[in-house]
C-alpha cells in the first residue's frame, strides 16, 4: 500500500483536518493545532507532502525520519504540529485497513471511558458570568472536575492583576461548591514569584492542579516551582519533541505532563512521553481542546496507556467549529466521554459539508 494523496482542509484560526489516500482506496484523517493554519498549509505542502507520497504508511518511523529528522534544520513547533495531523492520519487510516480501533494499535484498551474536566476558554467574561458557565457545564455534563483561566495570558502585554484573579477563583469555588475539584490555567502569565503570590491568596479554595503558571520553556523555574508550592504543577502543551519531555519529566519540573497529540508530533511521540512519565511515577495529561479528530487521537491515547489516569480536558465553548463535521457526536455519560469502537479513530466525518464549508487543498 502506497500513500497517493494529501488533502489538507482549513478555516483560519478555526481548524486544519488533513486526509491521506492511499492507493488501495483506504483513507484517514487527522488533525493538527490550527494555530496559523496558513503556515501549517506551506508545510503540508512544500515539507512533508513531496517526502511521504509514495511511502507505505505503516512505515511510521521512516516517515517520520524523512520529515523530521531530514528537516531538523527548520524544527519546531509549527512542523511539529504539520506533521502530527499527518502522524494521527495514518494511525487513522491503519485502523481502518485492520478493521481495528486504534487503541489496540497503540497497546489494547485498558480503560473504556475517560474522566472530563469541563474546560472554560475565556478570559473576556465577568467573574459572575464565569461562575454561571461552569455551573451549568457541571448540570449539564455531570463532571466533577472544572478549569478555569487566570492571569492576562502569555505574550498579551497586559499586566499581571493578582486581586482580579482571587477573586475570579473565589468566585469559581463559591459557584462550583467544595466537593468539585477546581483547576486553574496561567497560559504563561506569571513569573515565578507572581505564581507563588497568587498561590498564597487562593490556596484556601482548594487548588485541585495549576496549570502552566510560568513561560512554558523555562525549566528550571518549574523545577523551583513544583519544589515550592503544595500543588500539582501541570505543564507541556507546548512541548514537540522527546528531549523536552525528557528534561521536564526527569528533572522534576512538573507532577502531570501534558504533551498535546495534535502539537507534539502525533500519537507515536505522545506514547513516548506516556513511557517517560511512567518511569518518572507521574500522571500523563493530555491537552487536547478540539473536540474534533484531534480529540478522538487523545482519547484513544488515553484508553490505551494506564499514565493517562487523570482527569481529561473537555472544551465547554458552544462555538465548536469541529463538532459540526462529526457525523455523530462524541458520546459524554456521567462525567466521562465513552471510547469510540469502531475501526480508526471511530468517528466519521461529513466530507461533503467539510467540502462546502472549509478551504480545501489537495
Amino acid at each position: 500500500m502506497k500513500i497517493t494523496n494529501i488533502t489538507c482542509y482549513k478555516k483560519e484560526m478555526g481548524l486544519f483536518y488533513i486526509k491521506v489516500d492511499t492507493d488501495e482506496g483506504v483513507y484517514g484523517f487527522g488533525e493538527s493545532s490550527p494555530m496559523r493554519p496558513d503556515v501549517l498549509m506551506q508545510i503540508m505542502n512544500t515539507v512533508i507532502k513531496p517526502q511521504v507520497i509514495g511511502m507505505d504508511p505503516f512505515q511510521g518511523e521512516k516517515i517520520e525520519e524523512a520529515v523530521l529528522r531530514k528537516h531538523y534544520k527548520i524544527s519546531g513547533q509549527l512542523l511539529a504540529s504539520a506533521y502530527s495531523g499527518l502522524e494521527i492520519a495514518l494511525w487513522d487510516l491503519k485502523g481502518r485497513y485492520l478493521n481495528q480501533p486504534v487503541y489496540n494499535l497503540l497497546g489494547g484498551l485498558y480503560r473504556d471511558r475517560i474522566p472530563l474536566y469541563a474546560s472554560s476558554m475565556s478570559r473576556d467574561l465577568t467573574h459572575r458570568e464565569e461562575a454561571d458557565k461552569i455551573r451549568e457545564a457541571i448540570g449539564r455534563l455531570q463532571v466533577k472536575a472544572v478549569k478555569i483561566k487566570v492571569g492576562p495570558r502569555f505574550g498579551t502585554g497586559l499586566p499581571v492583576d493578582l486581586k482580579d484573579d482571587e477573586l475570579k477563583v473565589k468566585a469559581a469555588r463559591e459557584a462550583i461548591g467544595p466537593d468539585c475539584k477546581l483547576m486553574i490555567d496561567g497560559n504563561s502569565s506569571y513569573t515565578y514569584i507572581q505564581a507563588v503570590q497568587l498561590y498564597e491568596r487562593i490556596k484556601q479554595y482548594d487548588i485541585h492542579h495549576f496549570e502552566e503558571p510560568c513561560p512554558y520553556y523555562d525549566i528550571d523555574t518549574y523545577v523551583k516551582l513544583a519544589h515550592t508550592l503544595p500543588v500539582p504543577i501541570h505543564v507541556g502543551e507546548q512541548d514537540w519533541n522527546i528531549y523536552t519531555f525528557r528534561d521536564f519529566i526527569s528533572k522534576g519540573a512538573c507532577h502531570l505532563y501534558a504533551a498535546d497529540p495534535v502539537k507534539c508530533g502525533g500519537l507515536s511521540s505522545a506514547k513516548r512521553a506516556a513511557a517517560l512519565c511512567r518511569a518518572f511515577g507521574i500522571h500523563y495529561v493530555p491537552h487536547n481542546t478540539t473536540k474534533g479528530v484531534g480529540f478522538a487521537a487523545a482519547i484513544h491515547l488515553a484508553a490505551s496507556s494506564p499514565e493517562c489516569s487523570s482527569y481529561y480536558e473537555y472544551n465547554i465553548e458552544k462555538n465548536s467549529t469541529r463538532e459540526r463535521y462529526l457525523k455523530q457526536p462524541f458520546e459524554v455519560k456521567d462525567g466521562c466521554v465513552l471510547v469510540p469502537h469502531k475501526p480508526g479513530l471511530g468517528i466519521e466525518l461529513d466530507e461533503e459539508l467539510m467540502e462546502a464549508t472549509l478551504e480545501v487543498i489537495r
